[in-house]
């Protein structure tokens, strides 16, 4: 009973997960609240578009594409929490959002952008593969079938079976920003799970 005390791991608690996607969420509804054109003026105010794209993520058309956002991140952030370390969730975050600013301005340039969709795909697929590797890249069905749902999303807004527009957000649907999310969290899952690697091998010599 003593070894079982003694060995007993509580469950890994949910709410660090939390706090840097709050405090984002907060970020977002700050900017719809208090410059909600900034998405149409940003432009016009700053120089560097990379820059404005960083910003512009924090503002959306309106609060039914904010909504819409902030619920897939939420979704995101729950879905995955046992899979991910508050860590590794903060990290796909960051790294999502100037990984999609850098896309837009200097792989697949777009003219404007703005909401945080892309960085939604970045985090998503960063999950996805941390998850994956997790259970052992053993053939697991939910995992599956969430990665089978983002290929053909992608594929289908490649070939334009995806509306250009949609009226629910108010304005055009940035596909290569959520191209670049996806691309951009997959490298991200793979770096997170090398330096992880990387860090149990230290470990195992320092034993």
């Amino acid at each position: 009973m003593l070894k079982t005390i003694t060995d007993y791991k509580p469950a890994q608690p949910v709410f660090p997960h939390w706090v840097l996607p709050f405090a984002l969420g907060l970020l977002a509804i700050f900017m719809q609240t208090l410059m909600p054109g900034f998405a149409q003026q940003g432009l016009d105010l700053i120089d560097s578009f990379l820059i404005y794209a960083l910003l512009a993520q924090f503002s959306h058309l309106g609060w039914a594409h904010l909504g819409l956002n902030l619920a897939g991140l939420a979704v995101v952030v729950w879905g995955f929490a046992a899979h991910t370390s508050p860590k590794h969730m903060a990290i796909a975050i960051a790294w999502g959002l100037v990984w999609v600013a850098a896309y837009v301005s200097w792989i697949e340039q777009l003219a404007w952008y703005c909401g945080l969709s892309g960085a939604l795909h970045a985090v998503f697929t960063t999950c996805l593969v941390i998850a994956w590797r997790r259970n052992g890249l053993k053939w697991n069905w939910p995992l599956v079938l969430l990665l089978t749902g983002l290929l053909i999303k992608l594929a289908l807004e490649w070939w334009g079976a995806s509306p250009a527009a949609d009226p629910l957000i108010g304005g055009p649907i940035a596909h290569a920003a959520h191209r670049g999310g996806t691309m951009g969290g997959f490298l991200c899952g793979l770096l997170l799970i090398a330096l992880q690697g990387k860090q149990g091998n230290h470990q195992g010599q320092a034993e």
